[in-house]
């Protein structure tokens, strides 16, 4: 194995590195002097494992990998770098006499990006190089560019943590002192009204802290889940309820049979999510919120669905991210933080379960939980 000096290409690109693997000594000499007189880095191996060793020490930018090689051909080292997750983005460049339609088959069946044909004519390998240098540079720069966003909201995430973390003591401080005023009230309903409506708000606030606290626990497996066997059937009502009367104008309609339905579940979080769920659907029903259960083989389908505006089909995907925004619906300008319904997905999920979204077949919105059925 030979490595060549490093050098500034002349097409003006950055500096790349490219890995030769070739068992025809010629064949290597030639493609080595051919890309060093344009400026890139060339290391060579004479076999196919000798090329796989070192290109997944050194992970180079291109690789041109003849087919027709002893011990390990080109099509399995091709193979093998593409199934490694350090090499699967270099782009390889199959060099070959082979040029029947099967074998070209066979190159792209194993993952190669692009060919090159012996003999080799020395402006199309440079061209083809250059271009899979260019592809390689953007796959890098985009992979940079998000492990930098990851990095941003590891911050953010920290941050809000710690945030809403300090919030709680204050806000149960607050709700102390909400209760003192309410009972020092002495007769003056507009104070003690004051400070009811002043506690709701408070308890809305604790709840929002709980949720972000909740979704990080939960996006980081930290929160245990407490099993028991439930049935669904008795859980829905129950949780319904919790909500109060359904606002003004709204009904319920429940399409469930008298079966049991069990499922192994952690009770309270599965009960925030129906709440979660069901509380949305008052918020932007117009007249009717239908609740249904159903079995499908060893799975539960737990649907809820609202008559209101609707979900914008250009924002349905982000109706689930964390702290996304979406205007739910033309009529009323609602919007969601994204927070609860994100909180739904990971406890559901963290039940082996899955979450969704459909439009419902007569306007308005179709939220629906699948979890996995207790096995007897």
């Amino acid at each position: 194995m030979n490595e060549g000096t490093m050098a500034t290409p002349r097409d003006g690109s950055e500096s790349a590195s490219v890995l030769v693997v070739d068992d025809e000594p010629q064949n290597v000499l030639l493609l080595k002097d051919l890309l060093e007189s344009k400026g890139y880095t060339v290391c060579t191996a004479t076999d196919g494992e000798a090329g796989l060793t070192l290109a997944l020490e050194r992970v180079p930018d291109v690789v041109l990998l003849d087919v027709m090689m002893p011990r390990l051909n080109g099509l399995e080292v091709c193979r093998r770098l593409k199934a490694a997750q350090g090499t699967a983005m270099i782009p390889v460049l199959l060099v070959t006499a082979l040029d029947a339609r099967e074998d070209r088959l066979a190159g792209i069946d194993a993952g190669a990006n692009d060919f090159i044909t012996k003999p080799i004519d020395s402006g199309d390998l440079i061209l083809r190089v250059r271009n899979a240098v260019t592809t390689k540079r953007l796959h890098d720069r985009v992979a940079q560019q998000f492990r930098q966003l990851q990095e941003l909201e590891a911050v953010r995430d920290s941050v809000t943590h710690m945030i809403v973390h300090d919030l709680r003591s204050p806000l149960t401080g607050l709700q102390g002192y909400l209760d003192l005023l309410s009972m020092v009230a002495d007769g003056n309903r507009e104070v003690a009204e004051y400070a009811r409506e002043a506690h709701k708000i408070a308890d809305r606030l604790k709840e929002l802290v709980s949720q972000v606290l909740d979704v990080s626990r939960l996006e980081s497996a930290q929160m245990p889940l407490s099993r028991t066997d439930i049935d669904l059937v008795q859980l829905l009502p129950t949780a319904v309820a919790s909500l109060g009367p359904p606002p003004e104008g709204i009904s319920i309609a429940y399409e469930i049979s008298g079966e049991q339905v069990i499922v192994a579940c952690d009770y309270d979080l599965i009960s925030r999510v129906l709440i979660n769920l069901v509380g949305n659907a008052f918020k932007f029903a117009r007249g009717n919120v239908r609740i249904g259960l159903s079995r499908n083989e060893d799975r539960v389908r737990l649907t809820i669905t609202d008559d209101g505006p609707g979900v914008p089909e250009q924002f349905r995907q982000l109706i689930f991210e964390k702290f996304g925004q979406a205007p739910l619906g033309q009529s009323n300008g609602a919007r969601s933080t994204g927070l609860g319904l994100t909180f739904c997905k990971l406890a559901v999920q963290a039940h082996q379960g899955e979450i969704g979204f459909d439009p419902a077949d007569r306007g308005g919105a179709c939220f629906w939980v699948e979890l996995p059925l207790k096995t007897s």
